[in-house]
């Protein structure tokens, strides 16, 4: 599986046509996902007040629940907008649950979000891990979708703009 992930991270395209239909194949997109929100989770303690004592605390294993959970809607929302705009709109030939498992292996440069708190670099590290999931997501939506590169790109950004911006904004 973390073969699999190095070679998605590294925009090696043949790798989302090795990704078959399988039940395990959604295992481990879902498996990928679940790291990448753990990391996200823990990277972002530092962020939320989790310590006990003050005004504002949160509890710790609820705060992770909230990013796990939020995490995993993004990549239902991201997979269901590039579904939908793809397929419906540029005539794309993936199925819903292909692209949970295309889009779910591109949630692995997701990990250095671990690192966000980080005061120098941290920030810049998980931006970068940001985008750099997009530009594997419009690589993984052209090879499943098989459609033209704009097409891919319109698709899978404003699938991301609201999986990995809007969503986690408003529930995290």
């Amino acid at each position: 599986m973390l073969r699999i992930v190095l070679r998605a991270a590294f925009f090696d395209g043949t790798v989302f046509s090795e990704i078959g239909e399988e039940p395990e194949d959604m295992f481990r997109a879902l498996g990928v996902v679940l790291v990448a929100a753990i990391a996200f989770g823990l990277g972002i303690r530092s962020v939320i007040d989790v310590a006990p004592g003050g005004d504002n605390t949160i509890d710790p294993n609820l705060a992770m629940f909230v990013v796990i959970s939020t995490i995993v809607t993004s990549w239902a929302v991201w997979s269901g907008m590039v579904w939908l705009l793809g397929t419906k709109l540029f005539g794309g030939k993936a199925g819903y649950r292909g692209l949970l498992r295309t889009l779910g292996i591109c949630y692995g440069p997701m990990v250095f979000w671990l690192f966000l708190n980080i005061p120098v670099g941290g920030p810049v590290l998980s931006m970068t891990a940001h985008i750099w999931i997009l530009a594997v997501g419009v690589l993984a939506v052209r090879q499943a979708q098989d459609i033209a590169w704009w097409k891919a790109g319109i698709s899978a950004s404003i699938g991301w703009l609201w999986a990995l911006v809007i969503v986690p904004t408003f529930l995290v």
